[in-house]
């Protein structure tokens, strides 16, 4: 049976890559930035609870403890980097092939095959081995030739509102650092993408289909919360980083133009990037309330409490927190440039509308600000939806699809 090498920093996709590799005893080593090591949950103890718990966060019991290995070396830097002004988009770039290195140099030793996610995958998939490792890439994000055409377009379209940016990317990066993302697909022998409009982003860059798979995301259903929204009043939320590509700028554009109920609210909850021109427009657009970040189980009450989620993306990889709404049972609204055509239709709470049509989205919130108040029918069929997708699916799905 093959073992595999897993590498990527963060709790990305709360383990599940390494954990479905554990389970299926396919896991030769995941190796990570920071983890719960049991010497780490012994220094937890003396610490406050509140980080006690944020640092036993960062472990999966499925996972053997043997078969994890920290690069505290590069995560000290990172830290040292963050606390020091540099721009973390930059610090990550910089740092994800210290990842990729590790794996490759791990497989090398232990003749193991590799399943890394795309920002670690270069020099792993490129490294010189003795033996011919499986390739296998986890592809979480669009290709970036297509990210960056669908969003220089929609600046152009919008040039009044970024002014300057209009026409220039977001961030740049050396050739060599965006080699790494644009390239890596051209050497895994089997590709993992968690939604079809990921999957559709590399075969227009030529990726060949026989060897792409659709594994949709997944989640655990949590407790249904009893707090609901008001039966007559349209309270939308927004909950994300207020940057460009996740489409806020039409939400708020359509929420001006919009002919409903004046008892409407639309709440944004942004965490870690506000642009600074999306943070302009919605301070100036009324019956709008902006929140900077929330706690979980605050999370989760904002989406029991909520008429309907609504994230318009232009580009997203799959959008987690379309799941995290469902499953309290709010309905969502999105684009097909998400994950969710992947996930239902209004017959599960699920509403598309085209990216960056303005149009369309007025006539959806003006359609669903009378149609869902106080509707329970399409919050039983949300939760039931996101009821299909729990992460046991995604981890047996994963292992079905690997090399025997």
């Amino acid at each position: 049976m093959p073992k595999y090498v897993c590498a990527f920093r963060g709790r990305r996709d709360s383990y599940q890559v390494p954990l479905a590799l554990a389970e299926s005893h396919e896991l030769d080593q995941f190796i990570t930035d920071a983890y719960a090591m049991p010497w780490v949950r012994t220094i937890a103890r003396a610490t406050p609870a509140s980080v006690n718990r944020h640092i036993n966060f960062r472990s999966e019991a499925g996972i053997p403890i043997d078969r994890v290995r920290c690069l505290w070396g590069t995560t000290a830097l990172e830290q040292i980097r963050h606390k020091s002004g540099f721009s973390r988009l930059n610090t990550w770039a910089k740092l994800d092939r210290n990842f990729a290195l590790a794996a490759a140099r791990r497989a090398a030793q232990s003749k193991a095959d590799l399943f890394l996610y795309s920002s670690y995958a270069w020099e792993a998939f490129r490294f010189r081995y003795s033996h011919t490792p499986r390739r296998v890439l986890f592809q979480y994000h669009p290709h970036p030739l297509l990210e960056e055409r669908i969003l220089s377009a929609d600046r152009r379209s919008y040039s009044q509102l970024f002014g300057s940016a209009a026409s220039a990317p977001t961030q740049t990066f050396p050739e060599h650092l965006l080699q790494r993302e644009r390239d890596c697909w051209q050497h895994a022998d089997l590709i993992f993408c968690a939604s079809t409009f990921t999957k559709r982003s590399l075969l227009e860059a030529g990726a060949d289909e026989k060897i792409c798979r659709v594994v949709p995301y997944g989640i655990d259903l949590p407790p249904k919360i009893d707090t609901q929204p008001l039966q007559d009043v349209f309270n939308p939320v927004f909950i994300g980083n207020g940057m460009h590509r996740k489409g806020l700028h039409h939400l708020l554009l359509a929420w001006k133009r919009a002919d409903i109920p004046p008892t409407s609210k639309l709440t944004l909850i942004c965490r870690l990037f506000f642009d600074p021109e999306l943070e302009q427009l919605a301070r100036s657009t009324s019956r709008v309330e902006l929140i900077r970040g929330v706690s979980a189980v605050e999370l989760q009450n904002t989406f029991a409490r909520s008429t309907l989620f609504v994230m318009p993306s232009l580009v997203e990889g799959f959008g987690q927190v379309y799941l995290e709404a469902l499953a309290q049972g709010c309905p969502v609204l999105g684009t097909a440039n998400t994950s969710l055509p992947d996930l239902g239709d209004e017959r599960d709470g699920v509403y598309l509308v085209s990216p960056g049509c303005i149009d369309e989205l007025i006539a959806k919130l003006e359609r669903l600000s009378h149609a869902l108040p106080g509707n329970s029918t399409v919050r039983t069929a949300a939760r039931d939806c996101a009821r299909r997708f729990p992460w046991s699916r995604f981890r047996h799905t994963l292992c079905r699809f690997l090399p025997a």
